[in-house]
């Protein structure tokens, strides 16, 4: 598999600027990303700042702006997912003057320890990502130049949650079994409904490569392979083309890799949509080209962030990320032409 920017077609204008949009922005873009607790958030945005580097991505989490700690939630029986246990009208104003280019105090959440640490000094990069369990509520909209909202089924979310909250946030198996359960029903009522307005919404449900098999699937399923469902607004404009050409004698192999890519025009909620289906393996040589050429649509040689030591993520999580940066770069264009 290969991937590559469209060689037959001229870049659009606002492509050509792209790159100096980001090296000396007029003023930060600010992307929002809502959904639940334990849902994968910050996992499927990290590829924009994978892609562009710290020095021209940075993130913010509203989990700083929780107006409880653990302990006094364990007082009060409330969770976060209230949007009154929140500082949201803090977070609102702080947008705003990142907006505006200004550097603000950013309070810090720790979630291993589950007390606030000292705030610390946020200076605007080019591009904010913003992500919580509010952030498409209507105070936060009018802000945002693009917003992700990340739906994960709820046995996925689960298990997430629950591995995350026991290895990586000190809780008890017990507690944390507890805290999902109690939190399912406020998930509906808080959370859900900011879908709605979402210029993505990204699904990840259990692979369902074995419903599509004939009589049984043969291939070994590894635990982390995800069916993505991305559902996209389709536009108008001229997008810069990106091509992932498929390696088609993979299906006449003995071994053949379990795939599927699929993009189906939908109507959803009385509107059309394009749904696009991501499931199996994907090569590791496709996601790295990809990748790549990704990178040069914003006048980079090669990805510019930090792997870091959570590299590689499965296939599928990795052409998520791509997935939800290319929109976003693309969005960054229009507002550039």
């Amino acid at each position: 598999m290969t991937a590559s920017i469209s060689p037959d077609k001229a870049p659009r204008p606002g492509a050509n600027q792209l790159p100096a949009r980001l090296a000396d922005p007029e003023r930060p873009i600010i992307i929002g990303v809502a959904g639940d607790s334990g849902s994968g958030k910050s996992t499927y945005t990290q590829g924009i700042e994978w892609l562009l580097g710290p020095e021209r991505v940075s993130q913010i989490s509203l989990d700083g702006y929780h107006a409880e700690d653990r302990a006094t939630r364990r007082i009060t029986g409330r969770t976060p997912l209230d949007p009154d246990a929140n500082h949201l009208e803090q977070a609102v104003s702080h947008i705003k003057r990142l907006r505006a280019g200004e550097a603000v105090e950013v309070p810090i959440y720790d979630h291993e320890s589950g007390a606030f640490r000292a705030p610390r000094l946020h200076t605007p990069t080019p591009i904010v990502v913003v992500e919580g369990l509010h952030t498409l509520y209507p105070a936060f909209r009018p802000l945002l130049d693009f917003s992700v909202y990340v739906d994960t089924d709820a046995a996925v979310k689960h298990d997430w949650k629950q591995r995350r909250d026991t290895r990586e946030r000190g809780y008890a198996q017990s507690d944390a079994a507890a805290e999902i359960e109690r939190r399912a029903n406020q998930y509906e009522q808080w959370i859900a409904r900011q879908q709605d307005v979402a210029d993505v919404i990204l699904r990840i449900h259990p692979s369902e490569l074995s419903r599509l098999a004939v009589g049984q699937l043969s291939a070994e399923m590894p635990e982390t392979c995800y069916h993505l469902e991305m559902i996209v607004t389709p536009r108008d404009d001229d997008q810069q083309s990106l091509f992932l050409p498929v390696d088609l004698s993979n299906m006449t192999r003995q071994e053949a890799m379990p795939f599927m890519l699929a993009t189906v025009p939908s109507q959803f909620r009385g509107e059309a949509v394009n749904v696009l289906h991501v499931d199996g393996y994907m090569a590791p040589t496709a996601l790295e080209t990809l990748e790549y050429a990704i990178a040069a649509f914003v006048g980079l040689d090669a990805p510019a962030g930090d792997p870091g030591s959570d590299r590689p993520q499965p296939a599928t999580v990795r052409f998520a990320q791509m997935l939800v940066a290319w929109p976003i770069l693309n969005r960054i264009v229009a507002l550039s032409s």
